[in-house]
């Protein structure tokens, strides 16, 4: 399930053409990566939530996919096709945060991602939707991008108590 994901994400990219603007939104994919693998860094010990995936792949092997196949793929669709008028966006990036809830619901309906910690599918909608908030602000405000995700990666650290010193 969580591969099948990966590839028709990957495969959308390819056969939409939004793949063409790959270089537009290097950085920006590059950055979301980036903090997918600082969470799996600050939290290899105390992860608040695990992917079981099928045909026998792990956890890291499941996010490592995530991080270079699904992610990159969810951020070059969401910003190609990123709409211009006002009302337009905010029913599409609640489009993008219901869509990704209800994927991760289906995954743990399935048993390929459980929670630790307090984290519970509430918690991931809270976070889709600080991510695709950043996703758009990291195409235009650089810098509030990174101020916003520092602030949101020591909340979180606090509020799940992640040791980062054991």
């Amino acid at each position: 399930m969580i591969l099948f994901t990966n590839f028709a994400f990957l495969a959308a990219v390819l056969l939409t053409g939004a793949g063409r603007q790959w270089k537009t939104y290097y950085v920006t994919y590059t950055f979301v990566s980036l903090c997918n693998l600082l969470y799996n860094l600050l939290c290899q010990n105390h992860l608040t939530w695990s992917f079981h995936p099928e045909l026998l792949i792990n956890h890291k092997i499941a996010d490592l996919l995530n991080t270079f196949v699904l992610l990159p793929s969810i951020t070059i669709l969401y910003l190609y096709y990123y709409p211009s008028r006002k009302l337009t966006k905010f029913f599409y990036y609640f489009g993008w945060v219901i869509g990704l809830t209800l994927l991760e619901s289906i995954w743990f309906m399935y048993g390929r991602i459980t929670y630790d910690r307090g984290w519970s599918i509430l918690w991931s909608f809270g976070f889709y939707l600080v991510m695709f908030y950043v996703i758009k602000l990291h195409q235009t405000n650089l810098k509030k991008a990174l101020l916003l995700s520092l602030g949101s990666v020591i909340f979180l650290i606090l509020v799940f108590k992640i040791p980062l010193w054991d």
